[in-house]
């Protein structure tokens, strides 16, 4: 019995092959961040050291992320504006490399205010500050 086989078509379907393969390990490259997740416990009013209360006074009337080093620990201050009605909460912290510097990207949630707090701090397992913070807010659907 003789087998007659298309040389080119063979090349074809192995190259189209290549590239499908290719596209689905390196698209989802192209279209998502690289972010590592960052290990955090919230802390309790208690818990709270006392240097970072007493400058909690100056960004408590504004919407924004901080960061602190104290005692080689890094702790992530979010805050809500004074006029805001809800509390908030942290819901996810990430580190994300772009352009050789480290930006966090804290993303929050404004909760009913029974549930959460003005301001929120949490003691990360990080061992250096960020060069840049992002907060994202998201309002709680009701």
């Amino acid at each position: 019995m003789n087998i007659k086989f298309n040389m080119k078509g063979v090349i074809i379907g192995v190259v189209l092959l290549f590239l499908v393969i290719g596209g689905f390990l390196v698209l989802p490259k192209m279209f998502m961040e690289d972010s590592t997740p960052v290990d955090y416990t919230m802390l309790q009013r208690d818990a709270i050291p006392e240097k970072i209360l007493n400058i909690m006074d100056k960004y408590t009337n504004e919407e924004r992320a901080l960061a602190v080093k104290l005692d080689n620990k890094i702790y992530v201050i979010v805050t809500r504006a004074q006029g805001k009605e809800e509390g908030i909460q942290i819901d996810k912290i990430s580190i994300v490399k772009e352009e050789d510097k480290n930006i966090m990207k804290v993303s929050a949630t404004y909760k009913d205010k029974m549930k959460s707090y003005p301001f929120v701090i949490a003691e990360t397992n990080l061992t250096d500050l960020p060069d840049r913070i992002e907060l994202n807010s998201l309002e709680e659907e009701k």
